[in-house]
């Protein structure tokens, strides 16, 4: 059998496709991997396990047709392809909603059709918005971007058809950091590290510290993912959170692994990054555990960019 992976070339799919074959349920399956390449990763094919087929299709999630011939065989989709950039997608609004509630549907009705037994579909914490309450799955979303908007609606339409012949996750993911072969710098983590082993300074806005958010590293978002192909599919969404962490803790992370990092404190005419706190209480009593913390993540950057320290 075979599975396909939409987005693979991407920083959650670049890790996804190396981690599958090491899993029991995937070990012995092909594993097709579909990107636009509007982000040039070719780089993120390279080294792939030589112990497992691969199929690269370079192609679009709009693209019916291909899409419908890519689902031949397989048994379980893991749906990452998106513009996934929130800022930039202000943008960008009508291709925002083209790529991520149309090209979503599409591939989702590609595999309901083909008979696919399993469809796992990357959401993000971004469908909550604004709230001071600590955010469970039935919290009255309102997202605040036309990523989060064109993200939830498509989640919604999915389990609206969701009719229980295939097994349908939505993973609500904190928000992502860590290490992969398709790395992004766009997230605060990511951008802090790459920043400090550069020697530019971190500029914090003040007031800001204490603000909190939901973070994942991109391991465990890997495994929740794996997990909910395993064991969840029950037409519902699932928070994955690591740590609700404040801006603060990765300054401190920062600072204890790029020990000659310069950071300046400097007044916001409006802060923009409101706080809220997602609770994973949910996929926690399925059995799935994360593993890893901000300082795990950071300390895993500052070794890859251990030369220019």
């Amino acid at each position: 059998m075979t599975v396909l992976v939409t987005g693979g070339l991407g920083y959650l799919g670049s890790r996804l496709i190396r981690e599958l074959p090491d899993h029991p349920s995937f070990s012995n399956e092909e594993i097709r991997i579909l990107d636009n390449l509007r982000q040039p990763r070719f780089h993120a094919l390279w080294d792939l396990p030589s112990y497992t087929k691969y199929n690269f299709v370079e192609g679009d999630i709009r693209d019916a047709e291909l899409v419908r011939d890519l689902m031949e065989g397989v048994d379980t989709v893991f749906h990452l392809a998106a513009i996934t950039n929130a800022p930039q997608t202000f943008d960008i609004p009508e291709e925002t909603w083209d790529v991520n509630y149309e090209g979503s549907l599409t591939v989702f009705e590609a595999a309901k059709d083909a008979g696919v037994d399993q469809f796992v579909n990357a959401v993000t914490c971004s469908v909550y918005g604004t709230t001071e309450e600590k955010i469970k799955e039935d919290f009255d979303c309102d997202p605040e971007s036309p990523y989060g908007e064109a993200k939830l609606e498509a989640e919604q339409e999915i389990f609206d058809r969701y009719g229980g012949e295939m097994g349908v996750t939505g993973l609500r993911l904190g928000t992502v950091y860590g290490w992969t072969t398709g790395m992004r710098f766009d997230t605060v983590v990511d951008k802090f590290a790459y920043l400090a082993a550069s020697g530019q300074p971190l500029t914090v806005y003040e007031g800001a510290e204490n603000q909190k958010r939901p973070y994942l590293h991109v391991q465990d978002s890997v495994r929740s993912m794996m997990f909910a192909a395993d064991s969840l599919g029950d037409g519902e969404a699932y928070n994955v959170v690591g740590q609700n962490g404040r801006l603060q803790d990765i300054v401190d992370a920062i600072k204890r692994h790029f020990p000659d990092v310069n950071i300046g404190y400097t007044e916001a005419e409006q802060l923009n990054q409101l706080s809220y706190v997602v609770s994973d209480e949910k996929i926690r009593n399925e059995g799935f555990e994360t593993c890893y913390t901000i300082d795990q993540g950071v300390e895993e950057l500052a070794d890859k960019f251990r030369a220019l320290q």
